[in-house]
């Protein structure tokens, strides 16, 4: 399954957002990627959850507890709402780094095709590579004449 670019998801990456899960806890941190079964990413993340207090201690009702999470995978099927909270992250050295599925830099590897130079069979000048002639005499596996047709057959009498 692919995802297009027109995807309203793609559209909010790198945002700031807030994700409440099942279990009324909320997740405010960057959205960094999310994938088929909605899956997200935050980045930055704190979680904000609503303490009860205890029965004997007079408290006020409900405190809001916060702790910093950092990097947080959420999976998609606890995931009851996710709203913008924020614009996205701005970058303090001024690179633009691109969007999931952009164009890769040099380092991306490349599909050879029709025209691509091929490489000899064997290496350079027809030797083969070494630790690449096969199997090492009596390592790893019958000697070759054990693999021929009729080894070890009893002949007829």
């Amino acid at each position: 399954m692919t995802i297009s670019k027109n995807n309203k998801m793609m559209s909010h990456l790198n945002y700031r957002m807030k994700a409440i899960v099942q279990d009324s806890r909320t997740f405010v941190g960057y959205f960094k990627a999310f994938d088929k079964h909605m899956n997200i990413i935050l980045a930055d993340c704190e979680e904000l959850r609503m303490v009860k207090p205890k029965p004997n201690k007079p408290k006020p009702t409900n405190m809001e507890e916060k702790r910093v999470l950092g990097l947080v995978l959420l999976r998609g099927d606890k995931i009851i709402s996710l709203s913008v909270d924020g614009p996205p992250q701005k970058d303090d050295d001024g690179i633009k780094l691109p969007k999931v599925g952009g164009m890769g830099g040099p380092g991306v590897a490349r599909p050879a095709a029709r025209g691509m130079p091929m490489m000899p069979p064997g290496g350079p000048m027809g030797v083969p590579a070494p630790g690449l002639q096969g199997a090492v005499r009596g390592m790893g596996g019958p000697a070759m004449g054990m693999m021929q047709p009729g080894f070890g057959a009893r002949p007829p009498y």
